[in-house]
């Protein structure tokens, strides 16, 4: 009784208002979507007829032109289903058919809450809708908008957690069969619809695999797809190569049992590919050019996996050839050279025989980054530039105290010598050493 007292007074609320102009009239709005949604998960409502109410509210409000309105909308749709999914499951398939693309984010948003919702659940609501929510996340796996297919693979991630001995062979099927893509220098040739559509279901995959596994997905299960998941390693289109390096990633740090046996052959060598890959244009902006690599992503990911597998499987790594790597890394772009100064200060404790015999190779990329200009930089952009320079130097300090680099290495004692007379790096070395 005291739930159909709620409810009669909420619908007095939603029925009677689409999206208030007053702040507190919208408030009241939003919390009685809200509490719909909750008391939904927890009671069936399609006895009386709720539920059929309840679903006209939800969908008008994706039309609101309040943002607020339309997600406490999408929270409700999803959790309402779990108490009611006869009534609703349909409602959400049937809308996403429509192609309605104003409401495809919030349906699938809807439809996250469902499955996240469905998982704390006792019952088995999810198993028996599963094939009927397969079929829209597929169709909407190739969606140009990439807010809609991050939400395609949180919504399969999340399915693959719960349901891993179905969707892991259908992710794996689904990317087989879209693995053909044309794109020589990275990008999709204009008109080339087919490379195009696969390559954004093959990015949907990869990114839904990741996901699954830092949802922790079983990994037996998991590692009897692991190599078809990272053969995306060899694709050349940049979106789905980050896509995969990011998995490569997610894998390595939270299951590296899931792709030990594939580091030598498969994924180190792809990573070293990468590493060399650099994919400069020239941008024009009217009055002057600006020289674009769009490789350096793809870098940046790469050495992330390095750092995290020295890390979880120092084993899986040829520590002679990834030396050469490194030192190529301390002279690329800011970001990946702070990454690389971290590494080699970690190597100096653990791996300190690679780093003597490597100490030469980097001295010419930190001797560059130490004769960087100030110019004309100031405020926050000058304090980003000596915190690069200094940390270059903490490089250059740590390195020099690892035991034979100062006796055996030629061109490195020289070059801590050049630092130490340099009267602009006094102040910066002696809070160094003050570490």
């Amino acid at each position: 009784d005291n739930t159909k007292k709620v409810l009669n007074e909420i619908f007095e609320v939603l029925e009677s208002s689409t999206s208030p102009e007053d702040g507190d009239a919208l408030r009241q709005v939003q919390l009685s979507l809200l509490v719909t949604g909750d008391l939904g998960r927890m009671t069936d409502l399609s006895a009386d007829g709720s539920a059929d109410r309840l679903k006209a509210i939800y969908l008008s409000k994706f039309e609101s032109s309040s943002e607020d309105l339309k997600h406490a909308a999408a929270y409700a749709l999803g959790n309402a289903a779990v108490g009611s999914p006869a009534t609703f499951i349909p409602a959400i398939v049937a809308t996403l058919e429509e192609d309605n693309k104003k409401q495809q984010y919030l349906l699938l948003s809807a439809l996250r809450e469902f499955i996240k919702c469905s998982a704390k659940s006792s019952s088995d609501t999810l198993s028996s809708h599963l094939d009927n929510l397969v079929v829209p996340l597929e169709k909407h796996c190739a969606d140009e908008e990439e807010g809609v297919r991050t939400m395609v693979a949180e919504c399969f991630g999340s399915l693959t957690c719960l349901h891993p001995q179905t969707m892991l062979p259908k992710l794996a099927q689904l990317q087989s069969s879209h693995s053909e893509i044309a794109a020589p220098e990275g990008t999709v040739a204009e008109g080339d619809d087919k490379s195009k559509k696969n390559a954004l279901v093959c990015w949907t995959v990869a990114t839904s695999v990741k996901l699954a596994i830092a949802g922790k997905v079983d990994s037996t299960q998991l590692a009897n797809h692991m190599s078809t998941f990272v053969s995306l390693l060899n694709q050349t289109e940049l979106g789905v190569r980050i896509a995969a390096l990011l998995l490569v990633y997610s894998a390595t740090h939270h299951m590296p049992q899931a792709v030990s046996g594939l580091m030598q052959d498969t994924i180190v060598p792809a990573l070293y590919e990468v590493s060399a890959l650099k994919l400069q244009r020239t941008v024009d902006l009217g009055p002057f050019k600006h020289n674009v690599d769009d490789a350096i992503p793809l870098r940046k990911a790469a050495l992330s996996i390095f750092s995290t597998c020295l890390e979880s499987l120092p084993g899986s790594l040829d520590m002679a050839s990834f030396m050469p790597v490194l030192a190529k890394a301390l002279g690329d772009a800011e970001d990946i050279q702070l990454h690389a100064h971290q590494i080699v200060i970690s190597m100096c404790a653990r791996h300190a025989s690679y780093v003597v015999n490597a100490a030469d190779s980097f001295v010419d990329p930190l001797e560059k980054t130490l004769k960087k200009k100030t110019g004309q930089k100031t405020g926050t952009e000058l304090e980003r530039l000596n915190d690069w320079i200094k940390s270059a130097l903490r490089v250059a300090l740590t390195v020099s105290r690892v035991e034979g680099v100062m006796t055996s290495s030629q061109r490195f004692p020289e070059f801590i010598a050049r630092v130490q007379n340099e009267e602009k790096f006094a102040s910066k070395l002696q809070a160094l050493e003050a570490e």
